[in-house]
């Protein structure tokens, strides 16, 4: 049996890293490194002589309060480059945690991303998203070189902030945000009365317990010599080949950059062969799949170990019904 992990035996070493190199010679551990930074995400909306386009980014940031300056940037190699660097205005449009769906919709290659969304035109022709937290109606203000993007920096001409809590991302995975143990207030000196089957609490919890135990089984994952991007396609793959890289980022939620990216990594490992667009895995591949699914099937049985067996029961209906639901309103 692998040696299995518990989250308090798991702590991270942050003495030792678990990568390090030359950016130039490895860009996907330098990647890896940036996504070490959690970040909001937003997506880029505008429209120019009846040519509509938008992006999501994470690259959003404030720059000046006065005069009211904000930035992005955008790659070159971006089907809607020359629509955002050709001036006008542009709209950035801020995800609330209710839209994770909504920056994968965007982050695809539909043609018309638009289609099937709702949004209304702003103030400046822009196309603002529904249900955004908040609504930067901007100017162009000034392009900036940045090796392989352009960075956009915009004169914000009108701001709309909603309520609700941001959609995050960060080690490749999205997130919600929790208040910090030390900055949050007990139940008890808050005088709040602790709701466990409020939704925001279950909700809250199935994030952090997700993103917890999928940062104590990296090591396992990194033993099998991948990372969560790549363990998911592998994953995915294995139970269905022939897919295509637009449905390859449905299907593992990594979004189309991060997919691609697994997918030449798997392909340069000889793990996955690509047959003019259909992908598959290799038996080494699914090899290496296997080997994970070992490693988390042991490491499942640790964790839930002394558990009762009724309140594993329970959870399960719950976590069902909420799968179940989700899925038709995709």
């Amino acid at each position: 049996m692998h040696g299995i992990a518990t989250p308090d035996a798991a702590l991270p070493d942050l003495k030792q890293p678990v990568e390090e190199g030359d950016p130039v010679e490895d860009d996907r551990m330098f990647r890896r490194c940036l996504g070490q930074y959690g970040t909001g995400i937003a997506i880029i909306t505008t429209e120019t002589e009846g040519r509509r386009a938008a992006v999501t980014v994470n690259s959003f940031s404030s720059v000046s309060l006065d005069p009211p300056l904000i930035l992005w940037s955008i790659a070159r190699t971006s089907r809607s480059f020359s629509i955002f660097t050709g001036g006008g205005y542009f709209a950035v449009n801020i995800l609330s945690s209710r839209q994770m769906d909504v920056s994968r919709h965007f982050s695809s290659k539909l043609e018309d991303k638009f289609a099937d969304s709702a949004w209304t035109l702003g103030k400046y022709g822009s196309p603002l998203i529904d249900g955004c937290l908040a609504h930067l109606e901007c100017e162009t203000n000034t392009l900036v070189e940045g090796g392989d993007h352009v960075i956009i920096i915009g004169l914000v001409k009108r701001a709309r902030r909603f309520e609700g809590m941001p959609l995050l991302f960060s080690q490749g995975q999205y997130s919600v945000p929790e208040s910090h143990p030390e900055t949050s207030p007990t139940p008890e000196a808050s005088g709040a009365v602790s709701d466990t089957t409020s939704e925001g609490t279950i909700v809250s919890q199935i994030f952090e317990a997700h993103n917890l135990l999928s940062s104590v089984f990296d090591e396992h994952r990194r033993a099998e010599g991948v990372d969560i991007s790549v363990a998911r396609v592998l994953a995915c793959l294995y139970d269905a080949k022939g897919l295509k890289s637009d449905q390859l980022a449905a299907a593992t939620y990594l979004g189309q950059r991060d997919t691609e990216d697994a997918i030449t990594e798997l392909v340069r490992r000889s793990l996955l062969v690509n047959n003019q667009g259909q992908l598959s895995l290799t038996p080494e591949g699914r090899k290496v799949r296997e080997a994970i699914k070992r490693r988390w099937q042991d490491f499942q049985q640790a964790q839930i170990a002394g558990i009762p067996e009724a309140d594993l029961k329970s959870t399960i209906r719950a976590l069902s019904k909420l799968i179940d639901q989700n899925k038709t309103m995709q």
